[in-house]
């Protein structure tokens, strides 16, 4: 009985990720916010550099934000329950949200490189006026869907 027990959880989790690979990219965006859209600045939109600097920024901002949402809109009834009062299919349900939540991490990371490399290259050149304005039109999005976010979800974060 006790192997049972240890056996479960792991092939739960494992059947978890099978379904999981189907489904990770596809998620329904109805009722979602809409994709935050960064205003390029017309003195920088020549600068193909800062133009993919904030289309990948814009790009992480999305699916970070998508991927709350998911969680938050599809596991709103297992997050208000406690512990000891999930069922098998709870955990099951927590673990593939989990999941789906932490995939966007590899594009992420990915995502965030490059913004990281773009940001080295531009500080061994010197930041221009141009650079700071590309800065704070990616900073004032970031604040903009968090804000948006909270708001979104106050009740779920109370």
């Amino acid at each position: 009985m006790k192997k049972l027990k240890t056996i479960i959880p792991i092939f739960s989790f494992f059947m978890a990720m099978i379904f999981m690979q189907g489904c990770i990219n596809h998620i329904d965006r109805t009722g979602f916010l809409p994709p935050v859209k960064i205003q390029i600045p017309d003195k920088v939109k020549k600068d193909t550099a800062t133009v993919n600097f904030i289309r990948s920024s814009e790009k992480v901002i999305n699916e970070l934000s998508d991927k709350m949402e998911y969680v938050a809109l599809n596991g709103k009834e297992i997050l208000n329950k406690k512990d000891q009062d999930l069922t098998v299919m709870d955990k099951i349900k927590m673990t593939k949200l989990s999941v789906q939540f932490m995939s966007a991490g590899s594009s992420l990371v990915n995502e965030m490189e490059k913004i990281q490399h773009y940001i080295d290259q531009k500080q061994k050149k010197g930041i221009s006026k141009m650079d700071l304005k590309a800065y704070e039109a990616v900073e004032k999005a970031i604040e903009k869907r968090i804000n948006q976010l909270n708001k979104k979800y106050k009740k779920l974060i109370d």
